[in-house]
């Protein structure tokens, strides 16, 4: 029996932790299976997710049984394991319900607030159980918990280890709704059906533009806000949605994205400024970043030449491996974008979708021609040659942005903007030799990009 269940019902997607002997503890087997599940929520045909436990319990966190013979490097587990699917969760483009059928302790309470909406069986309870033994909250619970209750109760229920019963949960704001434990299945099944109903790219983009909120400042906001509503007018969805309205009837929203010529797209909401410090340190502030991705590279490599006689064989990259190359594409496009002053926020080493000012977006991964796999390599080489000229072209933008940032605190719109097709048109070929797709690169600048910016 797998520790970690994953059921399909229409459009909605069920996540369930099986290990209901030990409260569904996590170990190293169920991270696995929570990994695999998100990535199965990819899915364009899904479009809410529900995550749940199997008996009694939640989940109350680290299974202490594999502590037993030692803790391990455990920053190293947590940010193998932990981070990884907490994140995912963040960035998972639809919305997340967690059926809290019984305790969530420790991380399983931080994988619990993870989630976008708790619908909380009347017998659930929430525990911060770090401190009970030693340890401070982990897996995004400080973050977390101070976003959902601000600091002075977040900090005396965090250093108190008090359990939460789960009508006081939902008084404090953890839980959105508290409901009889034998109707908690049916009342999740519920609200996902209600929310993969919805627009789904606009209910993501709330998401997204919510969880940026808490670092932005009003203006950033507001100018987040015009780029992303801009994108919205182009949904099936929207048009849809005012159609209904019109007509005085049910809209029928599918969740379609954006229609995209190309299968990596581009998204660029960065706002110009600049701060004169880290500009006149660019350099050595990035060449922790720049080794990573020498060596990143070096290490794709061997796993392209592998994954080439895969695919020659399968048709198409395994999930896995498209992952991690899909990683490695967006790192180095926010790597170049940092170095290019594209953006200025320092980068996250970890490549993931949506940290970044400057993203990459990759589709999933789909069955290719053998033809054109077989003779990658030799199809990429024209490809190769302009990504080079582009990646020239892209550092001069970078030096000219490099004077001016440093004199007026912005760079000019039209630099940023040349620079972030280069680094698209790279990122698309590398893409293609790296088979994550086996649509070309295109020159166009309005094949996969998205950057309308507004009045800046």
């Amino acid at each position: 029996m797998a520790d970690v269940d994953v059921t399909r019902d229409g459009a909605v997607l069920t996540i369930t932790l099986n290990r209901p002997e030990v409260l569904n503890a996590l170990n190293r087997s169920v991270h696995l299976g929570i990994r695999d599940a998100l990535e199965q929520a990819r899915d364009p045909q899904v479009r809410a997710v529900v995550i749940t436990g199997a008996g009694r319990g939640f989940c109350v966190g680290q299974d202490l049984q594999e502590f037993s013979s030692g803790a391990g490097n455990v920053a190293d587990n947590l940010r193998r394991n932990y981070h990884r699917n907490v994140t995912a969760i963040r960035a998972l483009q639809k919305p997340v319900i967690a059926a809290v059928n019984g305790p969530a302790a420790g991380a399983g309470m931080s994988l619990a607030l993870a989630c976008d909406i708790r619908i909380v069986a009347d017998t659930a309870s929430f525990v911060p159980a770090f401190i009970n033994i030693g340890l401070v909250p982990d897996s995004g619970g400080t973050w977390l918990v101070r976003r959902l209750l601000g600091t002075a109760r977040a900090f005396e229920w965090l250093t108190t280890g008090r359990k939460l019963g789960a009508e006081e949960a939902r008084s404090w704001g953890l839980a959105n709704e508290v409901v009889a434990a034998d109707e908690l299945a049916h009342r999740a099944q519920e609200v996902a059906e209600l929310y993969a109903a919805m627009p789904t790219r606009a209910v993501w983009e709330t998401k997204r533009l919510l969880d940026a909120a808490e670092n932005s400042t009003f203006s950033d906001q507001l100018e987040l806000e015009a780029v992303t509503q801009a994108e919205m007018t182009q949904t099936h969805d929207f048009g849809e949605g005012v159609a209904a309205f019109l007509e005085k009837r049910e809209a029928g929203f599918t969740g379609a994205e954006v229609e995209r010529t190309h299968p990596i797209t581009v998204r660029n909401v960065d706002d110009l400024e600049r701060w004169r410090l880290t500009t006149a340190l660019r350099l050595p502030l990035a060449l922790p970043h720049l080794y990573l991705v020498e060596y990143w590279g070096l290490v794709a490599v061997v796993v392209a030449i592998v994954n080439w006689f895969i695919a020659l064989v399968r048709g198409r990259t395994p999930d896995a491996v498209h992952a991690w190359f899909e990683r490695y594409v967006r790192y180095s496009t926010h790597v170049g974008a940092y170095v290019l002053l594209l953006a200025d926020p320092y980068p996250k080493f970890r490549g993931w979708e949506g940290t970044y000012p400057v993203d990459v977006r990759i589709d999933p991964p789909a069955r290719q021609s053998r033809w054109t796999i077989g003779f990658r390599l030799v199809l990429a080489l024209p490809a190769l040659v302009f990504a080079y000229v582009l990646g020239v072209v892209a550092v001069v933008v970078g030096a000219l942005s490099w004077f001016v940032a440093l004199a007026v605190a912005r760079v000019p719109d039209g630099f940023q903007n040349l620079g972030a097709y280069c680094l698209r048109y790279q990122a698309q070929t590398y893409g293609y030799l790296l088979l994550l797709t086996d649509r070309y690169p295109s020159l166009s600048s309005g094949s996969g990009f998205q950057f309308e910016k507004g009045d800046r």
